[in-house]
């Protein structure tokens, strides 16, 4: 599976292109069950209930980490080779994953921002895979993308609890960008994209694998509060260490094997 032109050029000009679907029902149930699992034993950690757990927490990372099921999926072929193609390198690292919940009734507004400007990383060669788990409507959240607006370069990182970005006259070109569970959206870590609340009785649930060229290096100083930073075991300007930022297996190298 590689994206074709015209997804590349899309990617490209707008920051942003949705692919697939391209993991089939088997495995998305098997990443909602283990996400579940997970669930019920954080739930259990803190002594409550899952339904109280989940109107509370919405993300979590590391999740490859803590369930097979999730570290099989960073290595998933097809979307290594499409992120690949698109950023335009020979490998890729995991930055990080996160698993992102809007459940029914319980969500918000995530606003306009950029990723990369909290992101410890000298450069960037950057996107995010954006699996939906359960598909993702207008109604139910889905991502919005302000179109060619990572050309306009990096911005100062956003204050989530107060920003409300006004983009003026050009607020008539952001795009919804609904999608089918199994379905990728792949972004740029320069795009600006915001979601708006779950207003249906279904959950919205997608796993995020953030994936750099491999050849980044941590760099403190771009965002010293970021939670990965606890991970890095090298010094700044280094290449990130392999054990917590592991190197995306390449499916045609795996392929080539005998």
């Amino acid at each position: 599976m590689l994206p074709t032109p015209e997804q590349i050029r899309s990617f490209q000009r707008d920051g942003f292109v949705a692919i697939g679907p391209l993991v089939d029902e088997t495995a998305l149930a098997g990443l909602r069950d283990a996400f579940e699992a997970l669930e019920r034993r954080w739930a259990a950690e803190l002594d409550v209930t899952v339904e109280r757990y989940r109107t509370v927490v919405s993300q979590w990372t590391g999740l490859w980490e803590q369930h097979h099921a999730f570290a099989v999926q960073i290595h998933h072929p097809a979307i290594e080779r499409v992120a690949r193609a698109l950023l335009g390198v020979e490998r890729l690292q995991l930055f990080h994953d996160h698993l992102i919940s809007k459940p029914p009734a319980h969500s918000s507004t995530v606003p306009w921002h950029q990723d990369y400007p909290f992101w410890p990383v000298n450069a960037p060669r950057a996107l995010s895979c954006w699996l939906s788990l359960d598909g993702a409507t207008a109604d139910s959240g889905a991502l919005h993308f302000m179109p060619g607006a990572h050309r306009d370069g990096e911005k100062p990182p956003v204050d989530f609890l107060a920003h409300n970005k006004d983009w003026g006259p050009r607020a008539k070109d952001a795009v919804a960008v609904p999608v089918e569970a199994g379905q990728v959206i792949f972004h740029d870590c320069l795009s600006w994209h915001y979601s708006p609340p779950n207003h249906t009785d279904r959950p919205r649930r997608a796993f995020i694998a953030i994936y750099m060229d491999a050849d980044c290096r941590w760099a403190p100083a771009h965002s010293g509060w970021h939670p990965m930073n606890e991970l890095v075991s090298v010094g700044p300007g280094e290449h990130f260490n392999t054990d917590r930022f592991p190197t995306i297996r390449r499916a045609d190298l795996d392929e080539a094997s005998p």
